[in-house]
């Protein structure tokens, strides 16, 4: 990391980078942009491999000029970005530019520039378009999270946070906004290709691509008004904490769960001899099922409801979802099926007519914000969240959970009335709905879209956790999964030992019936009262404490 500072009358610029590109820009302790970079994905949508990245950062002027090249790992193209920052009239100016040249025909999803804007001061703020035919739209950042674009088909584009003015223009290739939260990501991000052209493209060997940004940044005399914090204790009820079941995860926990949460589904199926060791490991703790059925609804949930019923496991909760909808799909489709998930709920009602049933999906926020059950379907809602999708590096998952609160609220807005109830909310992924499959990691080394992150068996994954359940506190969520018993979601180290994961899963059980409070804190930070204690959380040192009561 290299952090930069401009001076001039108006104000102060800093600035962060690091071997990708921009990572932090910040007027006068504002927080204008959160990253300016120009990834290459290939066609899965994963980052590609690069080696022989060099970068620099050196005085330019009365400015600085930071440059980056790389090429692609298997030679397929060479590539240079450059970001001058300078002071200019009552504020600064970013001009950045990106060239990259094909060495060998290669494909990919999107080459070039992705920048990414904070959530502070822009949830439901004005933006103001120009499109490359020369016209204007006036609309505004979404505030509930949405599930299609934005904006489109950008060439221009200005907004305010605060007292700062904004104004982009893009060069090079047309451009178009999403909402990053749908990820958990805590950022909009503004990026070419437009998703509405086909994906991927190939590129041969001597084509180029060129683009240019410039951002400037002006601030208005009056300075906006300092954001109060309210400090006052919320009620909570913590959500029920459940741990994963799926054959390879089975194994007796080092701590005893709320539930469990059993998946069955055609590739992963439970034998009669995996259902029977479930059988003795959950005992009477009570357990919800997630089903992913096949071509025929009915006959797959009433033959598997017929096995769990001679086996004494009559599950409390059910949620049904056809295997195709595993992936994800722009809101207007096209839609795979029959069977549509609506199938799978019905046929879930019927086998099961004791268990509460549930709707969603058993993927991320994404795709229920672009699949949402309709009103009146189901006795639940669920989804699950990864902090890995775009970015894997351990600030980026961190600021993942600004936007929880987000995904909390825009799925209380698409589900009504219905509980919450989530499946894995964690730093790892467990499917990608995106791609083929998820990336192979085995040194668990931060790598986005990977099943398994080093960092969950750490200090790191409590302390994200930790985060997690308590702002899932504060928005009424019923349930959430952290962990499995084993595996890469496991609650054991490489010594057999528990993880800090599984102490804080102890820790938040006894806070269980108890009369709790919650102090959420300026700065991040987050503060469980209680009968039995105190637990504590930071965020910015990724730290959690629990103080037990004497």
């Amino acid at each position: 990391m290299k952090d930069i500072e401009i001076h001039n009358e108006n104000g102060i610029l800093g600035a962060v980078f690091d071997e990708t590109g921009l990572t932090s820009l910040v007027f006068d302790g504002v927080e204008v942009l959160r990253g300016l970079s120009a990834p290459v994905r290939d066609p899965s949508w994963g980052t590609m491999k690069e080696d022989g990245i060099a970068t620099s950062l050196v005085k330019a002027g009365g400015g600085w000029l930071y440059t980056r090249t790389a090429r692609l790992a298997d030679g397929q193209a060479r590539q240079e970005m450059t970001i001058r920052l300078e002071s200019e009239g009552n504020g600064f100016s970013i001009t950045a530019r990106f060239r990259l040249q094909a060495e060998h025909g290669f494909a990919t999803n999107r080459a070039g520039f992705c920048l990414l804007h904070p959530l502070a001061g822009l949830r439901g703020a004005p933006l103001h378009l120009k499109h490359p035919d020369g016209r204007k739209t006036a609309t505004r950042f979404p505030a509930l999270i949405a599930p299609a674009q934005p904006a489109r088909d950008i060439a221009a584009m200005e907004h305010r946070i605060g007292a700062i003015a904004c104004s982009y223009r893009f060069f090079g290739e047309v451009f178009e906004m999403e909402d990053q939260r749908n990820w958990s990501d805590a950022s909009y991000k503004t990026y070419c290709r437009p998703l509405s052209l086909p994906v991927p493209v190939r590129l041969e060997a001597g084509e180029r691509i060129e683009q240019e940004v410039t951002i400037m940044l002006s601030r208005e005399t009056t300075s906006a008004a300092a954001r109060s914090a309210s400090h006052t204790p919320l009620a909570v009820k913590l959500p029920e904490l459940l741990l994963i079941a799926e054959p390879g995860m089975l194994a007796p926990p080092p701590v005893k769960p709320s539930g469990w949460l059993l998946r069955e589904g055609p590739d992963n199926p439970f034998s009669d001899e995996d259902l029977s060791a479930f059988v003795k490991l959950a005992g009477d703790t009570p357990f919800d099922l997630e089903y992913v059925t096949r071509n025929d609804p009915q006959a797959e949930l009433s033959a598997f409801a017929e096995r769990l019923s001679r086996l004494g496991l009559p599950p409390r909760h059910v949620i049904a979802l056809p295997g195709a909808y595993l992936k994800s799909y722009q809101p207007e489709g096209p839609w795979p099926g029959p069977p549509t998930p609506e199938d799978a709920v019905n046929a879930a009602a019927t086998a099961f007519p004791q268990a509460r049933i549930g709707a969603g999906m058993l993927t991320l926020f994404t795709e229920l914000n672009r699949c949402p059950p309709p009103q009146g379907l189901g006795d639940y809602v669920t989804y699950g969240t990864s902090a890995i999708v775009h970015a894997a590096d351990t600030e980026s998952v961190f600021q993942t959970l600004e936007a929880l609160p987000d995904i909390f609220a825009s799925a209380r807005a698409l589900a009504g009335q219905r509980p919450q109830r989530l499946g894995l909310v964690a730093i790892p992924m467990r499917s990608n709905p995106y791609g083929a499959d998820l990336a192979d990691n085995p040194d668990g080394g931060p790598k986005t879209m990977a099943s398994f992150d080093g960092r969950h068996f750490t200090g790191e994954g409590a302390a994200f956790a930790a985060c997690a359940v308590l702002l899932a506190a504060a928005c009424g969520i019923e349930a959430m999964a952290l962990a499995a018993p084993r595996g890469p979601l496991g609650l054991h180290d490489a010594n057999g030992e528990p993880t800090p994961l599984a102490d804080l899963i102890e820790a938040v059980s006894r806070f269980a019936g108890a009369a709790t409070e919650l102090v959420q804190h300026d700065d991040g930070a987050m503060t469980l009262c209680g009968s039995v204690g105190r637990l504590h959380v930071d965020p910015a040192t990724r730290h959690v404490t629990f103080t037990e009561e004497n």
